[in-house]
């Protein structure tokens, strides 16, 4: 967000491992990477994972944030509401409510196949 003075900074954060420096910039100006292994985190972030986390976070419109541990990726995506429980003062038959669990369930598994994480492409076993 902040060019060379945020680089500075997120190198700074003595809490992580080491920032990862990638080769494509508009996914280092969208995340910072931290990992222990330079080339592990390149194997896993290629070229097209990297534009299709950023396709997706475009198309999207939340916040994404993704960690990568023992073989497995974790991923959380910000909402300003509480997903998944009903509202106490409103019917759940209401169209509205029941499309907006749809889209939500929806968004998951889209991000699941939008970046093929059913396939295991950086696993070692």
């Amino acid at each position: 967000m902040f060019g060379n003075i945020g680089k500075m900074f997120q190198s700074w954060n003595f809490n992580r491992d080491e920032l990862i420096k990638l080769e494509d910039v508009e996914f280092e100006k969208q995340f910072a990477v931290y990992g222990s292994d330079q080339v592990e985190a390149r194997y896993i972030l290629s070229t097209s994972l990297m534009q299709r986390i950023l396709k997706f976070k475009k198309e999207s419109g939340k916040r994404i944030h993704l960690g990568f541990a023992q073989s497995k990726i974790y991923i959380a995506i910000s909402y300003d509401k509480d997903l998944f429980e009903p509202p106490i003062f409103r019917s759940i038959l209401n169209y509205d409510i029941v499309k907006g669990y749809f889209e939500d369930l929806d968004l998951a598994i889209g991000l699941v196949e939008d970046l093929n994480l059913n396939r295991r492409i950086w696993s070692k076993k």
